[in-house]
């Protein structure tokens, strides 16, 4: 047999080459591995956007082509109103939309072809950019941390400048999402995935901020002129009303409210020139704004009543009162662009503003076709007619839950309708108290029949001025359920209104029955209808307060607690035993 002798060095070399055989296929593994995870990181972006994203891109792309032409060359006047209200439903969207579905579906609404187009722009400039970001594999987690950091930095930005005067550059805005990104606790390959695109959302930002300052300091002088004319009007100055609502007209050409106070002010200043104005004003704002024609056509009533026309009159004044619970949906809309100008609520000449313009949305006050066709018949000396379109107001009033505006409908009456009946005064047949309900922060209302006559039909409007609030200012609202009858000499207790959400959605907080610092109200019956005049909070009352009453309910569980274990002593006593 032959032995074979290896040198030391020959062994090595074998040796060597033996750890090389074994640890190559690891080695080659180990960097496979590095691979696929290296494409998981920065190749992240390759994966397809969710469903609901690949489903819009189209519409998306279609829109984009044609905002596109018209803000290279522009073929249209954009309106201001309509312009702002865009801007504020983006703001809106971003602030409410939970994560990017929902903000999808809120950014393929279509805007109203009267918005500028390069706001219209925005959004879908959004969209192109959070498309990126998403990726159909990622858990609902992760995507929601997307949607706070992209959203957040834009609600944080927009919370550090004040309209109109505005100011943000893009440093300001880089280190307020710098700040946002290292604070997050995301995975680093979604802080990864969103670096990459950094730059475009904050040039996203950027734009929509200086896009905004121009936009809002244009509105806010279209908003200085017509507010002037709203004043003007309600002071009684038609020529300046007149004058500011032609400047307010002249800078938005499009708009409503001022080519309304146009109108309305022409008309009411009766020169020998105004009808003719007036009713070209009226029949352009019918042509241009289908669907929301509601007291454009009650205009046109005043206008034909002057004429003499009264019939034609009638007709307009019926058409007008169909077609304003349609008008009215408007103010209730949540991107009502009076939600951005809440600073009226704080002095009573912006008020006045307020209740003038939710009086030609609802039609209410001079806006009302009931009281328009009873201001036609008193000057046709038919005052019983008058007096039905009065109560048919009312009624209207009490049948679709429009209260919030009738002291406005007083104050017209009061100006325009020449009837004892409506005078703001004492005189009348009801009398009001009210207490504290046990343990809530409610309101119960007794109302006293204090007249001769029984009342049939009867509603109650309570009108309230708590702390904080201008002198002759009233929150509004009904209370209990409409009585069938009230005996003269009788009093009803209505049902117990509950002030939590009524003063938490005026004031912002929770005003108790203590804050109340006078009330009155407005009664609607088969027979009258009628203001009870303001008068002040008995001092008894004020001090039903819930501590108070819960003070006087212990009081009264130890006096019965007493009687209790007197009543025990006595029988079990013998010697006090009944025979």
């Amino acid at each position: 047999m032959m032995n074979f002798s290896l040198d030391t060095d020959t062994k090595n070399r074998f040796k060597k080459l033996f750890l090389w055989g074994c640890f190559t296929p690891l080695a080659v593994f180990i960097v496979l591995i590095l691979i696929i995870l290296a494409v998981r990181y920065f190749g992240g972006g390759n994966q397809p956007p969710p469903e609901y994203i690949q489903a819009a891109e189209k519409t998306v792309e279609e829109r984009q082509k044609i905002l596109k032409k018209e803000i290279q060359t522009p073929s249209k006047d954009y309106d201001l109103d309509q312009t702002v209200m865009a801007l504020y439903s983006i703001e809106q969207a971003l602030a409410d939309s939970q994560n990017f579905e929902d903000l999808n579906k809120l950014i393929l609404q279509k805007d109203n072809e009267l918005v500028a187009p390069e706001i219209q722009e925005l959004k879908y400039r959004f969209f192109d950019i959070y498309k990126h970001l998403l990726e159909a594999k990622d858990e609902l987690a992760e995507s929601e941390s997307i949607y706070k950091q992209t959203t957040g930095t834009f609600l944080d930005l927009a919370s550090t400048v004040s309209y109109p005067t505005m100011s943000v550059d893009r440093e300001q805005a880089r280190k307020i999402w710098e700040d946002r990104l290292q604070k997050s606790k995301m995975k680093s390959d979604l802080k990864q995935r969103l670096s990459k695109y950094q730059d475009d959302l904050i040039n996203f930002y950027f734009d929509f901020m200086r896009l905004s300052s121009s936009y809002y300091k244009n509105w806010e002088k279209l908003c200085s002129a017509r507010d002037r004319a709203y004043l003007s009007i309600y002071d009684g100055n038609m020529n300046e009303a007149v004058a500011n609502a032609a400047v307010a007209v002249n800078i938005a050409p499009h708009e409503k409210e001022a080519h309304i106070l146009l109108a309305m002010s022409m008309l009411e200043r009766n020169n020998e020139t105004d009808r003719g104005g007036a009713e070209k004003v009226i029949m352009d704002y019918i042509k241009e704004h289908p669907g929301q024609e509601a007291p454009a056509l009650l205009l046109k009533g005043v206008l034909e009543m002057k004429k003499g026309n009264i019939e034609t009159a009638h007709t307009d004044f019926n058409q007008s009162a169909a077609y304003y619970p349609k008008q009215q949906e408007q103010l209730q809309d949540k991107l009502n662009i009076y939600k951005k100008r809440a600073f009226l609520n704080k002095s009573r000449e912006g008020m006045i503003i307020l209740n003038m313009y939710k009086g030609m949305m609802n039609g209410s006050g001079y806006f009302s076709p009931d009281f328009q066709m009873a201001r036609a018949y008193l000057e046709a000396n038919e005052p019983e007619k008058a007096k039905k379109k009065i109560f048919d107001h009312f009624f209207r009033r009490r049948l679709q839950g429009e209260w919030d505006k009738v002291l406005l409908d007083f104050q017209y009456c009061n100006k325009y309708l020449k009837t004892d009946l409506f005078k703001i005064s004492k005189g009348t047949s009801i009398d009001l108290s009210l207490d504290a309900a046990l343990f809530t922060n409610s309101i119960i209302v007794n109302v006293t029949n204090t007249g001769k006559n029984d009342i049939h039909n009867l509603t109650v409007l309570l009108c309230v001025r708590f702390t904080d609030m201008i002198q002759g200012d009233y929150l509004s609202f009904p209370v209990g359920d409409t009585v069938a009858l009230l005996k003269a000499g009788d009093t009803a207790s209505l049902g117990r209104k509950n002030i939590n959400d009524i003063t938490r959605e005026r004031f912002g907080t929770v005003k108790k029955f203590k804050d109340i610092i006078d009330y009155a109200a407005v009664v609607i019956s088969d027979e009258v209808v009628c203001w009870v005049d303001a008068r002040q909070i008995k001092e008894t009352n004020i001090d039903d307060t819930t501590d108070n009453i819960i003070k006087k309910a212990s009081d009264t569980a130890d006096k019965i607690q007493n009687i209790i274990d007197k009543t025990k002593d006595t029988l079990s006593s013998p010697s006090k035993s009944v025979n």
